[in-house]
């Protein structure tokens, strides 16, 4: 198993970062799906992933600053096919319809400058291709590694956002907010993906504090996924019950602005649904009875 970099090291003290990071080899051995997104089933060239209509993703390498224990890509550390850039920009070249990319890992900083470049390139000469996309976990597992060389590379290649992983307020440190600060005032938008894990971030206390620290660092909560059913992920995993009513207490209690959207991701590769607490109770006609985030009921006259 890969070292932790320096960073992790500092933190592994908080058992935030410990339950994240450490694990024994075995837990690789546990039950669960070495594929749990059915991943190969779109595969349509080596690294690229096309599973919804408009976007494509870019698996471009295996290496992360962070093995996290509840990777859906597992797998990947190992058996990695490898990633064939000519073949992906041939494939996109071809099928117009796509329109945004997704680079992905593994941790695409891992790479080095050059070649990360090397792929923005290419994905920029093809006309249809309007949005780019890196999902990363630098920001809280190594961030210096976003100084003003990378942020300056990837700005010539706007729009692109940034996705970042994070899933613990303890993420959030000093070198994380310097990042961020460069990254945004830089003009790159940036949103986050949070697995919900339990016994690190399944109440709402600590999800409040992260996703509202998010927004105080100008990043938008996008998603927070349920933990996939990969290989070792049972200890980790939410029943969907209790994952709606933390939703549903959160959204009276934080703004829109500092609230993701729950999704997970159906086996078989069926794709991301998203959820919400059942706000509706009936409908008579043209009226429906709803319930807000307080408990109260009332009725709603429809056109």
């Amino acid at each position: 198993m890969p070292a932790l970099n320096h960073h992790l090291i500092g933190l592994i003290h908080k058992s935030s970062f410990k339950n994240q990071f450490i694990f024994k080899k075995t837990e690789l051995l546990l039950s669960g799906s070495k594929d749990p997104l059915n991943e190969s089933r779109f595969k349509r060239a080596r690294g690229l992933i096309h599973r919804y209509p408009d976007r494509v993703v870019l698996t471009i390498t295996n290496r992360c600053f962070a093995y996290c224990r509840f990777c859906f890509r597992k797998n990947n550390w190992k058996d990695f096919e490898g990633f064939d850039l000519d073949e992906a920009l041939n494939y996109l070249e071809k099928n117009r319809q796509i329109r945004e990319v997704l680079i992905s890992g593994g941790d695409p900083f891992c790479l080095k400058n050059g070649e990360l470049e090397k792929i923005l390139t290419g994905l920029r000469k093809i006309g249809h291709i309007s949005v780019i996309r890196i999902g990363t976990r630098t920001l809280t597992s190594n961030p210096k590694r976003i100084d003003r060389e990378t942020v300056n590379l990837i700005c010539k290649y706007k729009p692109l956002w940034l996705a970042i992983h994070i899933n613990h307020p303890d993420e959030i440190t000093k070198e994380f907010r310097d990042s961020a600060s460069l990254i945004v005032s830089s003009g790159i938008p940036m949103i986050s993906q949070t697995v919900l894990l339990r016994g690190i971030n399944d109440n709402t206390a600590t999800l409040k504090k992260l996703f509202c620290e998010l927004v105080k660092n100008s990043i938008k909560p996008y998603y927070l996924f349920g933990c996939d059913q990969a290989v070792g992920n049972g200890k980790f995993r939410v029943p969907i019950n209790k994952a709606l009513e933390l939703i549903k207490k959160l959204r009276g209690r934080i703004s829109g602005l500092c609230m993701p959207a729950f999704s997970f991701d159906l086996p078989d590769g069926g794709g991301k649904v998203v959820l919400e607490p059942d706000c509706l109770i009936r409908r008579e006609k043209n009226r429906f009875l709803f319930r807000n985030f307080e408990g109260g009921e009332f009725w709603y006259e429809d056109i």
